[in-house]
């Protein structure tokens, strides 16, 4: 992700592990992340799922995109192959409704496609809040 993203599309990236400081607030640093981007990339995997704090970052994710940008395209899932057509928390559920994910594809072949219509979703939404 980073070198599609940041590399070579020019988006800078805050990946949550790797720039929060140690001893830092982690629900701080989520705020301060969200507050500073201009989208939310959150990656589904069965790790995030299982997380306890994947419902604070989506409901912080969506106060930031709703109430502070009025737009909740601010949020951009993407799903990962093993948890497609699964049981989602309503947190993930809600924002599959409102059509703010993409599917990672199982075929290497479709990621090429996948890394377009990424980068087409963020660009367009950043012009669009």
């Amino acid at each position: 992700m980073y070198p599609r993203l940041e590399t070579y599309s020019g988006f800078k990236l805050l990946i949550r592990d790797k720039v929060f400081l140690p001893g830092d607030s982690k629900s701080f640093s989520i705020m301060e992340g969200l507050q500073e981007s201009c989208k939310a990339v959150c990656v589904v995997s069965k790790r995030y799922l299982s997380s306890k704090w994947r419902d604070y970052e989506l409901n912080m994710a969506k106060v930031e995109g709703i109430k502070d940008r009025g737009n909740i395209r601010f949020i951009i899932l993407i799903l990962m192959p093993d948890v497609y057509n699964g049981t989602y928390p309503n947190k993930v559920a809600d924002l599959l409704k409102q059509d703010c994910y993409l599917e990672y594809p199982e075929n290497e072949r479709d990621y090429e496609e996948f890394w377009e219509k990424l980068i087409q979703k963020i660009s367009q939404d950043i012009t669009d809040i």
